[in-house]
């Protein structure tokens, strides 16, 4: 046909992480600029601003709290979790700001009042603390190789155990098993047969992998050949036993963060709204 032309449609480029983060920073501060006004006209007009405020922090609270419920409605199109991520980190911010024009001082004077400014606080900090982990945990955990299910480490830890006692069972020459015997036995059977302790867990270190690797190498001096692959197997098996301990350290943390955050948050919100409804109670 004559004048037929193909109309060609340009694609819609994705905004950006940076604008998309401009946006809402930009949204959450009008957010708190609409709030602080709104209690300011309370307040010039002799009205009660700490409605407008600590309505705001009860809403915000219950807005957080959906984020939980949306990861258990994976079935409904309610958006990526991605999203609900973004709306929960600005909504707590929003939130955190809001609570501090609600309240005279960061802990409140009352008993219940001051229980409920040490959950809020406590709440905040945690939320804080998990956007922290959630950004650099997983940059950690591809540092160190392979990534582990954290429900098949034990497994792996005893596949790990079974066999270093393999390599060491497989030591033919009389020497090399005799310098080796008592490193292995006093050493590396509790190193790889029992759990990282507590003190690893909470601050893993490589010094305990320099300590053991250092002592294999110390040991060739008084190996031949055989006895110095051995301990090179070790030592690999020590490299993947550690890397195995160090994943387990920080997806426990996470792990330990997400209950510890939830069990606060639903506190948080149980007590607000008890002082929601003592606060309306007086009030009429």
């Amino acid at each position: 046909m004559v004048g037929e032309t193909e109309l060609i449609k340009t694609p819609v480029q994705p905004i950006s992480f940076r604008r998309r983060r401009s946006i809402a920073f930009a949204v959450t501060i009008a957010a708190v600029a609409i709030v602080y006004f709104a209690a300011d006209y309370e307040r010039n007009r002799l009205g009660e601003p700490d409605f407008v405020t600590g309505f705001t922090v009860f809403g915000g609270i219950a807005a957080l709290m959906s984020l939980g419920v949306r990861r258990r409605l994976m079935f409904l199109p309610l958006g990526s979790v991605s999203m609900w991520t973004q709306i929960h980190i600005y909504t707590g911010v929003f939130t955190t700001i809001v609570y501090l024009m609600h309240v005279p001082a960061l802990i409140g004077g009352g008993m219940f009042e001051a229980f409920l400014s040490v959950i809020f606080c406590m709440v905040s900090a945690s939320g804080f603390y998990g956007l922290y982990i959630s950004r650099t945990l997983p940059k950690r955990l591809t540092n160190v190789g392979k990534e582990h299910r954290f429900d098949r480490m034990p497994w792996t830890r005893n596949e790990l155990a079974k066999i270093a006692e393999q390599t060491f069972q497989q030591i033919k020459e009389p020497t090399a098993k005799e310098v080796i015997e008592s490193f292995y036995r006093t050493t590396l059977v509790p190193f790889f047969g029992g759990k990282p302790s507590l003190a690893y867990v909470l601050v893993p270190t490589g010094n305990r992998r320099r300590q053991l690797i250092g002592d294999l190498g110390n040991l060739h001096r008084y190996l031949e050949q055989e006895g110095r692959s051995v301990a090179g197997k070790f030592a690999a098996l020590v490299r993947q036993r550690d890397d195995l301990d160090y994943q387990f350290a920080l997806q426990l943390r996470l792990r330990v963060w997400i209950v510890f955050h939830a069990i606060l948050s639903f506190l948080l919100l149980l007590c607000s709204f008890i002082h929601l409804f003592i606060v309306i109670h007086f009030a009429w």
